[in-house]
């Protein structure tokens, strides 16, 4: 009973240090189709890009990404003072007013790497 409660308790340790993070699983580039504007998200950087171009004044429009300890599943991003959340499911990525939004077709962002 001893081997089976400690093998049961590595198994849940394993599965938790391989799940991937929500930043993780967020890597490459996602483009919504409405607006055109592609989201290109490497390592703890988010880039936003209208159609595949970049800004014309030269501004920088990277910022950080991170996982939001406070809300499982989520990334959280930090907008001119503005958070926002990040959510994949599959090869969709949803952009979040709040972390109780439900996504929908309008912050919907496809896969395209």
């Amino acid at each position: 009973m001893k081997k089976l409660v400690l093998l049961l308790s590595f198994l849940v340790i394993l599965l938790a240090a391989c799940s991937s993070s929500p930043t993780k699983n967020a890597q490459g580039k996602w483009k919504n189709d409405e607006e055109g504007i592609i989201l290109t998200i490497k390592d703890d950087t988010i880039k936003g890009t209208e159609d595949g171009s970049s800004s014309e004044d030269g501004s920088s429009n990277e910022t950080l990404i991170k996982d939001d300890d406070n809300h499982k599943g989520l990334a959280k991003v930090d907008l001119d003072g503005e958070k926002v959340y990040i959510k994949v499911k599959g090869n969709s990525l949803y952009v979040l007013d709040n972390p109780n939004s439900k996504p929908t077709k309008e912050v919907e962002y496809k896969k395209i790497d």
